[in-house]
């Protein structure tokens, strides 16, 4: 099937299309800045990065079904009180890492005092409550519209 339109401009942006495997995206793996000017390659990696892990921090804090995230090990975390904390680009550069997630994995964390509190507010509301960092939310919020 076709990407939906927000992932089809964020892969256009980076110069790239969605028949693009991401193993084949070059070198999405090696420091994304020297601190200078950045060569062609660098530049389209870091689009790259930055689209994928907005777009990875949109898909799990608002994509849903029935008001729960779409994503099953999110929902798992969720539904047990945990709280998103993070999103690592490059974290997993083996073939399978990259075909699975581009590379990218998550950190969910788990509060004791707050793992009740949040457990109860994910399953009465779902993902209108969904607990994660401030960073992650930022990237998710610049990833674009989140209606």
């Amino acid at each position: 099937g076709r990407t939906s339109a927000a992932p089809r401009q964020a892969l256009s942006a980076a110069g790239l299309d969605e028949t693009a495997p991401f193993s084949e995206l070059g070198p999405l793996h090696g420091p994304i800045s020297t601190g200078g000017v950045q060569s062609p390659e660098q530049e389209r990696a870091d689009a790259v990065r930055r689209s994928l892990v907005g777009l990875c921090a949109r898909y799990l804090c608002r994509a849903t079904q029935r008001q729960r995230a779409l994503d099953p090990v999110a929902g798992f975390h969720m539904r047990n009180g945990a709280a998103l904390i993070a999103i690592h680009w490059a974290a997993n550069p083996s073939s399978y890492g990259l075909e699975e997630s581009a590379s990218i994995m998550v950190n969910y964390h788990y509060d004791m005092p707050e793992v009740e509190a949040r457990h109860s507010a994910y399953v009465a509301k779902g993902v209108t409550e969904l607990a994660a960092s401030p960073e992650v939310w930022r990237l998710a919020h610049a990833s674009g519209s989140l209606t």
